[in-house]
C-alpha cells in the first residue's frame, strides 16, 4: 500500500513568516493539532508546527521560531509501512507528503489506521485486549490546572484522566484544552544598579541604570480543572473489536480513550499508536 492510497491531499497549512497567533488562529478553525509550515507564496515545506510546540515555547511568538524545521517526510509514492515506521521511531503523529520538496498532502496516524485496520475482517474479530496500556495517567477534579499541566509534563503524556473522590472517572483534559486556556503574560524583570558617590574623590558621580528583561511566560487559570475538563467522554470496552476501536477513535478526532470493564471500572488506556503497531505488520 502505497502513501497516495491514504493521505490527506486537501490539506491547511501556515506560511512564513508568522505568528503564534496566525497558528493558533488556523488550529481552531480547523481543530487540528499540527499545521505544515511553507515559505509565504509557495508550497514549498520548510517546517511543521504542533500544539506542544506552542506550550513548550511560550516566550516566543515568531513562527520560524516556534517551528520544528527540515520535519521528516515522505512522498506519495513512499509505502504506507515506511510512513508507519517512521511514526513509531521518532514519536510523530502526522507527515508532510512532498513532491520535489513542495508539499502535496498529509498523513496521519488515523489515516493509516482507518486505511489498514478499519472494516477488515480479520480485525472485526480481533478485540483490543492485547493493546490496552494497564498503566493510567490520572488527576483529582480538584487538582489546580497549573499543577495538572505539569504533571502531564513530568509524566509526557497529552492527556490525563480525571477522577472523582470515589475513584470514579469523570472527564478528561488535554494539551489542547491547555492551549486553549493559557495565555501569555509580560513579566518584567527590572535590575537596577545605581552607583552612589565617591566620597574619597573630590568630584562625585551618580548613575542610574535599567536593565529590563522581558519574559514571555505561559501563565494557566489558578482553577481546579473540574470546570474545564471534558466530559463527555467517549470509553470502549476490553472486548470492543479493533476496526470498531479504530473507528470509534477516528470518528471523534481522538488518539486514546479510557476502557472501562463490564462492572464499569477503569481498566487501561487505549491508543491508536498501539494500533498503528499493529497496523505496521499489516499494511
Amino acid at each position: 500500500m502505497k502513501v497516495s492510497d491514504c493521505m490527506q491531499s486537501d490539506i491547511v497549512y501556515v506560511s512564513v513568516p508568522g505568528t503564534r497567533e496566525d497558528v493558533l488562529q488556523i488550529m481552531a478553525e480547523q481543530e487540528v493539532m499540527g499545521l505544515p509550515v511553507v515559505k509565504k507564496g509557495t508550497k514549498k515545506l520548510v517546517g511543521i508546527v504542533t500544539r506542544t510546540d506552542l506550550l513548550r515555547k511560550a516566550d516566543e511568538n515568531q513562527l520560524a521560531m516556534l517551528m520544528i524545521r527540515d520535519p521528516e517526510t515522505v512522498t506519495p509514492r513512499s509505502e504506507v509501512k515506511t510512513a508507519a515506521r517512521i511514526m513509531l521511531e521518532n514519536d510523530f503523529r502526522r507527515l508532510p507528503v512532498v513532491d520535489k520538496d513542495e508539499l502535496v498532502g498529509l498523513i496521519t496516524v488515523p489515516d493509516i489506521l482507518g486505511a489498514v485496520l478499519q472494516g477488515k475482517e480479520k480485525f472485526e474479530e480481533m478485540d483490543i485486549r492485547d493493546f490496552i496500556k494497564k498503566q493510567v495517567n490520572a488527576v483529582w477534579e480538584q487538582t489546580p490546572l497549573p499543577l495538572s499541566y505539569l504533571i502531564m509534563e513530568m509524566a509526557g503524556v497529552t492527556s490525563l484522566v480525571v477522577l472523582n473522590a470515589a475513584g470514579g472517572i469523570t472527564g478528561m483534559i488535554s494539551v489542547t484544552d491547555f492551549v486553549r486556556l493559557s495565555e501569555v503574560t509580560i513579566e518584567d524583570n527590572i535590575s537596577k544598579t545605581y552607583s552612589g558617590t565617591d566620597s574619597a574623590a573630590d568630584w562625585g558621580w551618580t548613575s542610574k541604570d535599567f536593565l529590563v528583561v522581558t519574559k514571555k511566560l505561559l501563565k494557566l487559570p489558578n482553577v481546579s480543572i473540574e470546570g474545564i475538563m471534558t466530559k463527555n467522554i467517549i470509553t470502549v470496552s476490553e472486548v470492543t473489536t479493533v476496526s470498531e476501536c479504530v473507528q470509534t477513535l477516528r470518528k471523534n478526532n481522538i488518539d486514546q480513550a479510557p476502557v472501562i470493564s463490564a462492572t464499569g471500572n477503569l481498566i487501561g488506556m487505549i491508543e491508536d499508536r498501539s494500533l498503528l503497531e499493529l497496523a505496521l505488520e499489516h499494511a
